[in-house]
């Protein structure tokens, strides 16, 4: 079983949006603690990203802060994953933003290009790392341990809060825009739709519905 160091009460007021932190298996969390129940399993083991915070002033242990989900894609970088899957786009950018991923800097490649940064130049460990900006989830402090293990602290800088925050709002609205349409497509077909006991014809000077048809149809399919 892995070890992790968790976040403790004291350290509540020094994270903020943007700090980089652990989420354990989904199997060691503390007793009682809320994770998002949108959370699948894959989701847990990985590292995070603080996209709110409350403020410090109303900030407990016990808060729930909103966080997005890193992953490194197994070292390959996202146009390789995706290119595996017969999806190819032409640059990693590209393949990123249409996914819906930021790329992270890393140590091994710190001179990466459309990188998230991170303060004071680090690098998170892994060859790739990407942020997931398409569902963000809800946490509880008391579940997050430190990124690395060593109670290590990681942030991104000013300009990449920036940017991660933008690009979570703008898929949001993405996703509504959608929603919305899908649903207008709906009613407009259902409104489309023969309503059931409205007039189709009439027989001798008089309106027959649908509902009277298929009593005429009965009584002549019975000889009556």
């Amino acid at each position: 079983m892995a070890t992790f160091r968790p976040v403790v009460a004291s350290e509540v007021k020094s994270l903020a949006p943007g700090t980089i932190l652990w989420l354990p298996p989904k199997d060691q969390l503390p007793v009682g603690t809320y994770a998002d129940p949108k959370l699948l399993d894959g989701g847990y083991n990985h590292p995070v990203i603080i996209v709110s915070y409350p403020p410090v002033k109303e900030v407990k242990y016990t808060s729930r802060v909103e966080i997005a989900i890193v992953t490194s894609f197994h070292g390959n970088t996202i146009k390789s994953h995706l290119a595996q899957k017969g999806i190819n786009y032409k640059t990693g950018t590209l393949a990123a933003q249409k996914a819906g991923y930021l790329r992270i800097v890393t140590s091994s490649k710190p001179h990466a290009k459309d990188v998230l940064k991170l303060r004071n130049g680090k690098g998170m460990k892994r060859d790739c790392a990407y942020v997931n900006v398409k569902q963000t989830f809800g946490i509880e402090i008391a579940a997050l341990a430190k990124y690395g293990g060593k109670g290590e602290d990681a942030e991104l800088t000013a300009h990449a809060i920036k940017a991660l925050v933008e690009a979570v709002l703008e898929s949001r609205k993405r996703k509504r825009r959608m929603e919305n349409s899908l649903k207008s497509e709906l009613e407009g077909a259902k409104e489309k739709e023969p309503r059931t006991g409205t007039s189709i014809k009439k027989a001798g000077g008089k309106e027959v519905t649908r509902k009277d048809k298929s009593k005429v149809r009965t009584k002549s399919k019975n000889g009556l």
